[in-house]
């Protein structure tokens, strides 16, 4: 799991929209790659074009392989931490649909659970959501109409097996949907480290240089090599950073399991 404070990885490039982390993206890969192309330029008209190249086309290949690496791994964590966070908003949904479902066996509180339940996911849509999207959530304040609930569930008066059954699933529903919500708390903090983000924007620059070096001696071959090759990791790096972090940007994990059940 990748995990750090939203503060601390670049918030504008996190939170920012589809449009304009793509832009940025591609905006830094064609600006790396112009500054390359105009250094070789001077080289030329220098003399010294010899110094940097042509270099063997051999170089490309450990040095795609190391960014194609550095990318594989990183997108791994990514959905990895994707999947952990949309799993335990799904496993929250069944707990408090069970709960719902399971306060049919004790008329009497039955309204004021639903009530409860009611309220506690509208917080969590209104207040829990935005927090974990800005990764400031903390497990600091327990949910407080989910508790109240719990303690409703455990002072119920059992009158019959079927009650006491109905009780002892309710006392495991509540459990499972406190677990869910710490589980999903703790990936909200989860994030791509900007230390590893820079690593690989470097090695990306420095495989655009080493291919500017391959075609050093035909600078219009090179400028359209370096287009296709910054282009390719412009998409790459653009579908890494926008899937980063769990509940934040274009591709978040909404609430809308939660609303659907909902009583």
């Amino acid at each position: 799991m990748i995990t750090c404070e939203q503060g601390s990885v670049i918030p504008w490039l996190v939170d920012t929209s589809i449009a304009l982390l793509t832009a940025t993206i591609f905006l830094a890969l064609y600006l790396a790659s112009g500054v390359i192309l105009l250094v070789l330029h001077l080289l030329h008209r220098a003399g010294h074009a010899d110094a940097v190249g042509p270099l063997s086309p051999g170089l490309l290949s450990p040095l795609g392989l190391i960014f194609g690496l550095l990318v594989g791994f990183l997108v791994a964590e990514v959905w990895a931490d994707r999947d952990k966070a949309a799993a335990a908003v799904s496993q929250e949904a069944s707990a408090l649909r069970d709960i719902d479902l399971l306060t049919g066996a004790f008329p009497v509180e039955q309204p004021r659970i639903r009530q409860l339940l009611r309220d506690q996911i509208d917080g969590y849509v209104a207040v829990e959501w935005p927090e974990m999207g800005h990764g400031r959530a903390t497990l600091t304040l327990a949910p407080a109409l989910l508790v109240e609930v719990q303690g409703i569930v455990l002072g119920l008066p059992v009158q019959s097996e079927g009650q006491r059954v109905a009780q002892d699933r309710l006392e495991t529903s509540i459990d499972r949907a406190l677990e869910a919500r710490r589980t999903r708390l703790v990936l909200s903090t989860s994030s791509i480290d900007p230390l590893r983000l820079t690593a690989l924007y470097l090695v990306a620059v420095t495989t655009l240089a080493a291919m500017a070096c391959v075609q050093a001696d035909r600078l219009r071959r090179a400028a359209t090599a370096l287009a296709l090759l910054a282009t390719a990791m412009a998409i790459a790096l653009t579908l890494l950073v926008a899937q980063g972090a769990p509940f934040t940007g274009y591709f978040a994990i909404d609430p809308d399991l939660l609303v659907q059940v909902r009583p």
